[in-house]
């Protein structure tokens, strides 16, 4: 069976899920680039406050799946925690370097959240709770339904589409970006479709390659599109300076994007593996042929007008979860579990 089996949509003509605040609620890690574009794209409609968020742990439980973690016997009174943007966060200090790590930890708010609803444990309980027949593999994101206690989605693909649409008439989206906007739908889908097969999907072909020979041709291939898209930042980025001169880089990184000089879904897929890139992939995934901050000035630059310039980027980045979800969940590459350190910096300033 698919991992994907629950594909229902939320609209004011659904006979089930109409849109309404504080109705659903969002399964997710931090670590995955696939659950970040759902994270993205939350922030970018303003929907923070309209749908919350619950973390799973970054390490897979190889007895139970993803857990989430257990808030029984912790004081959760009101000077322990709060809820930030509807995510859950501890109040004191939660930074950490990787050295203090304990890969069997369970520390709320740093390892991940806990589900303020039902206190469940384990996300296959919510796959439970949806359908008891479900045999598929339980697996975030999921998308749920906090009054009819069903999961509504659990396709990465399909959920910032939701967000995207569903609750355009809410005060709090009014003004908000369309990131596939009808004028640029088509040519959108069919790059987002590309960057499937080229970017994100790929970097996976070569990381997981188990002869020398596939591992060669997968990362061959890979840079040679990442030079098609160096080639395409820089023709947008050419055209910006002939309209506002090589020295109003402000106004450049205002409409230096993808498409149609806007925030599009084509640059939210294309984010979330650029900016593991230097960090894990490299590394992890033996990718370190290049590397966006040296060899790709456009790309660089492109990501990092996005992750300094526009929170949704910056704040729902989590490089501690990263290399944790990496690391520990692909042992066969690592099997001593190592954490990288580096870079120095995982993110350079603009």
């Amino acid at each position: 069976m698919s991992i994907t089996m629950f594909h229902e949509n939320i609209s004011k003509n659904h006979p089930t899920y109409q849109p309404e605040k504080g109705r659903y609620w969002l399964y997710l890690s931090a670590g995955c680039p696939f659950a970040q574009r759902i994270w993205i794209t939350r922030a970018l409609k303003n929907l923070t406050n309209v749908i919350g968020v619950s973390v799973v742990h970054w390490k897979l439980d190889e007895q139970k799946g993803w857990k989430l973690l257990d808030d029984r016997g912790t004081d959760l009174g009101d000077n322990a925690y709060t809820i930030d943007g509807g995510i859950l966060c501890s109040k004191d200090d939660t930074s950490s370097p990787l050295g203090d790590i304990d890969v069997s930890s369970s520390r709320l708010f740093r390892d991940g959240t806990f589900d303020p609803h039902y206190g469940v444990t384990q996300i296959k309980e919510l796959y439970d709770m949806t359908n008891k027949a479900y045999k598929g593999e339980y697996m975030w994101p999921i998308l749920w339904d906090l009054k009819t206690k069903t999961i509504v989605n659990n396709d990465w693909d399909q959920i910032p589409e939701i967000l995207n649409t569903a609750f355009n008439d809410f005060d709090e989206t009014k003004d908000t970006i369309d990131i596939i906007p009808d004028q640029l739908s088509s040519e959108i889908k069919d790059y987002n479709s590309w960057l499937f097969t080229h970017i994100n999907d790929a970097v996976y072909n070569v990381g997981l390659a188990e002869k020398q020979t596939v591992y060669e041709g997968n990362l061959v291939n890979f840079f040679e599109d990442m030079d098609k898209i160096e080639r395409r930042l820089k023709g947008v980025h050419d055209e910006l300076v002939k309209d506002y001169g090589a020295s109003n880089e402000d106004k450049i990184l205002k409409k230096f994007f993808l498409f149609g000089n806007q925030i599009t879904e084509s640059d939210i897929r294309l984010f979330v593996t650029m900016i593991r890139f230097d960090s894990i992939y490299a590394v992890h995934f033996k990718l370190n042929y290049r590397l966006v901050r040296d060899d790709y000035y456009y790309i660089h630059l492109w990501m990092r007008n996005l992750y300094w310039n526009y929170p949704a980027f910056r704040n729902t980045t989590n490089f501690n979860h990263i290399k944790l979800l990496y690391t520990h969940a692909m042992r066969n590459l690592n099997p001593n579990g190592i954490v990288p350190l580096g870079p120095e910096y995982d993110i350079l300033k603009l």
